[in-house]
This record gives structure tokens, sequence and C-alpha cells, in this order.
């Protein structure tokens, strides 16, 4: 199967790659002058492509016919993730990307380690992310990366009934769920405060665990939209 490449602007002849990219189709994936690649836009479009020149520093490609479009997705997945520091927060908006999240919201809470200016910068960083998970599980569309914001905020702008809080203690998530928008809401290290997960109860958001476990703030998100996912039938 060829590996895909993301392009922005996919609808041209010809187009060269940055360093990156090209250094993991030249170096990485060890493909040469006439090997066959896959572009797509992020957007649900997908071409045909050939290398043209295997350089590992600008690799060219010649674009073909378009293979397939995809209209976004009807059901979306959104996770509202409570910001982590280190490298845990990128191992979360990989694994997020790999699972189908359609919208990611960084939220900065009561209890979080990290705050906006660190996660501002981070930001393109976390672009690089999610499209070489996307390029990585063959995924047609990107996700889309929300700007930081607090937790009040985010409950402002939001519709409760589409939100599910994870919260330790709360009854787990049934096996079964009616396939509709929804929007995860995880926590950072050491929870929610008090205070926010009042503010949930408040909005009669629906609160959910999994299990009696408690989960490290880089895996309960994961664990929550796997469940999630089957919870739907895997659709």
């Amino acid at each position: 199967m060829p590996p895909r490449v993301h392009l922005a602007d996919a609808r041209q002849v010809s187009a060269v790659l940055g360093a990156a990219a090209s250094h993991h189709l030249v170096r990485v994936r060890r493909l040469r002058r006439g090997d066959p690649v896959e572009v797509f836009d992020g957007e649900g479009r997908v071409w045909s492509a050939v290398i043209d020149d295997a350089s590992a520093q600008a690799c060219a490609l010649r674009i073909g016919p378009l293979l397939s479009e995809t209209a976004p997705p009807t059901v979306r997945i959104g996770l509202a993730v409570a910001l982590v520091k280190g490298d845990a927060m990128d191992r979360v908006l990989r694994a997020a990307t790999e699972l189908g999240v359609d919208d990611i919201r960084p939220l900065l809470g009561g209890r979080s380690q990290v705050g906006r200016e660190r996660a501002d910068g981070r930001r393109e960083h976390w672009r690089r992310i999610l499209t070489s998970a996307a390029e990585q599980c063959r995924r047609a569309h990107l996700p889309r990366l929300h700007p930081v914001q607090g937790f009040d905020d985010f409950l402002d702008q939001s519709d409760p009934t589409d939100c599910l809080l994870l919260r330790p203690g709360a009854p787990p998530l049934p096996m079964r769920l009616p396939r509709r928008s929804s929007t995860l809401l995880v926590g950072p290290e050491g929870g929610w405060t008090d205070a926010e997960a009042k503010r949930a109860e408040q909005l009669d958001i629906r609160a959910f665990s999994l299990g009696s476990l408690i989960l490290r703030a880089e895996t309960a998100p994961l664990a929550a939209l796997a469940a999630l996912r089957h919870a739907w039938g895997w659709r």
C-alpha cells in the first residue's frame, strides 16, 4: 500500500515536499524515483502520485488523478482534554487521531500543570503530530485543532447534551450508546476540581467512568475514546 503524504494544496501537477516528509519517504521508507505514493489534502480528497526526484531534503512528486473524495463526517467525535505536561500531550493527540477524533479542544483545567502561553507555543508542533498520525492511519480528514480555552469557557460555548464527562466514581460507560455527535471531557493529572465537577453537574452533563481503576492522564482519554467507539460498534 503506497504511503500517504499530506499536502494542503494537492490540486496541482507537481509538488516538492519539505525536509521532514522527504526524509521519511526517502530515508525511512526507502522509496525511489517512480515509486507510487498518495497525497491527501486533509479535507477528504486523495490523489495518486509518483516520486519524480527522490531527494531526502526536497522530494519532488508528480501528482496524478483524484482517487477518492470523502464527505465530512456527519457524526463527529470531539475530545476536550485538559492539558498534560511533557510529551504526554503529544501521545494523546497522536493516538486520538488514530482513534478517529474529529475535533480536539485543549482545555485549561484548574489542576492543569501547563499554562496557556506554553500551550500556544506548542500549537504548530501539535498540528504536525496530527498530520503525521493521519498519514500513518490513512485518514482522509485531518482533525480540527481548536484554540486552547478554559474549562468554563468551553462549557459556555457547548451543548451540554453532547458532552460526556470522564470522572472516577461515576457509573461505567454503557456498552451501547446512541451514535450521535459527542464530546468527551477528560481532566488533567489530579482530575477535575470540585468546582468543575459541580459546574458540569449543574448543566446536567452526563458523567461516566471506566471502571474502578484510576488511569494516568494520558491513558484515560484514549481508553475513553476506544470505549465510545466500541459503544458505537466501531462506526
